[in-house]
């Protein structure tokens, strides 16, 4: 029954950690033509990428959380839970801004904010579990590379 237990506890991080994908995805495919219009920086990924990336690092996330986690919720752990709950809402913010609204500069605001929080939340992470915080750098090197790209295509469109 505890694996049970435990396994739940997983599968509920990873899903949390899914559910910035699940607001954005709505954004997207309706302005795809209007993204296909913009100058674009050099290095952008092909479409696909994005989503298999965005998947693969959310899931990495939850996993992360599910680490820092695993005993549940104590004290010691709320201020890693909070920066977990900042981070999903700007990266949840990303996608609406940048492909609905086709605010640019808020885009950047928002992604600078996001690495910059992300920061701060590997750093809770890493008092709790070094794998943890191991499993956060892709996360904040897709961040860094997120904001390169919305910084040039602010500049260039």
């Amino acid at each position: 029954m505890k694996m049970i237990t435990r396994l739940l506890k997983v599968v509920l991080w990873l899903a949390l950690c899914q559910l910035p994908m699940l607001v954005s995805m709505p954004f997207v495919d309706p302005n795809m033509t209007w993204y296909h219009t913009l100058t674009k920086p050099p290095l952008v990924p092909p479409d696909m990428i994005f989503g298999l990336v965005w998947t693969v690092l959310y899931l990495m996330l939850g996993v992360a959380t599910a680490l820092i986690f695993y005993r549940g919720v104590e004290e010691k752990h709320h201020m890693a839970l909070w920066l977990l709950g900042i981070q999903l809402a700007l990266n949840a913010c990303w996608t609406p801004v940048f492909f609905g609204l086709h605010n640019l500069s808020l885009a950047l605001a928002v992604v600078v904010l996001m690495l910059a929080e992300g920061y701060f939340m590997h750093r809770a992470y890493a008092k709790h579990s070094k794998l943890a915080a191991l499993m956060l750098w892709p996360y904040w090197l897709w961040l860094i590379f997120a904001t390169y790209l919305t910084a040039g295509f602010l500049m260039l469109n």
